[in-house]
């Protein structure tokens, strides 16, 4: 028996968080293809936008999707935007980027690069929170709306940002909710009217995380 573990848009995708497969091997093209025949939103398992871990080690660093999974083994897979995903939305340049696992402090992560990218907003949360590219632009337009209305929730874009993806109005409720976290997956949401700071941020974060 395999048992794969669902988390973020996989989740949703699948409806459950566990499925056990009942085959003595598989491989992790075989499990997506399965995966795929009982989903209800097959478009949530995009492979582009998938992290697969077997027994805890990223299946990129195996064989890939030809990795072999055996009875006894534990599959998980996220779902988390990749390659950094662009786009426009009421004259801010928006940019989105998963980040297989976050090495260094999230908070001191998150400080520093809101210091050193001045011009750039800039939010990051666990990927199991993001269902794709469409949960966290239908989120933004809310943000973009609400601060162009001056309704917004809390005082800054990125701080709206993270509340509304949790669904609440406390920021520290929110943090705990979907916050980044030491050793995760993360998906990193960045939005500005200046083009090339955005750009700017892109290069630090591809020189860090690839």
């Amino acid at each position: 028996m395999i048992t794969i573990r669902l988390l973020g848009g996989a989740k949703k995708a699948v409806g459950k968080a566990t499925v056990n497969l009942d085959r003595p091997s598989a491989s992790v093209s075989d499990i997506l293809d399965f995966l795929t025949t009982i989903s209800a939103e097959p478009r949530l398992l995009q492979r582009g936008n998938l992290i697969i871990a077997l027994n805890d080690v990223d299946s990129a660093s195996l064989q890939g999707h030809n990795t072999i999974v055996k009875s006894g083994d534990i599959v998980k897979i996220v779902t988390v935007v990749h390659g950094g995903m662009h786009y426009m939305l009421d004259g801010y340049h928006l940019s989105i980027n998963g980040v297989e696992k976050i090495i260094p402090e999230p908070g001191k992560l998150l400080d520093m690069l809101r210091g050193r990218h001045s011009n750039v907003s800039i939010q990051a949360v666990n990927a199991n929170a993001v269902y794709g590219e469409e949960h966290i632009l239908g989120i933004l337009r809310i943000v973009v709306e609400a601060e162009k209305r001056n309704i917004m929730l809390a005082n800054r874009c990125e701080t709206e940002l993270l509340i509304r993806l949790a669904c609440t109005d406390q920021i520290s409720k929110a943090m705990e909710m979907i916050g980044l976290e030491k050793g995760a997956p993360g998906c990193f949401i960045a939005f500005s009217q200046d083009r090339e700071s955005l750009r700017q941020f892109e290069m630090w974060l591809k020189s860090e995380f690839d």
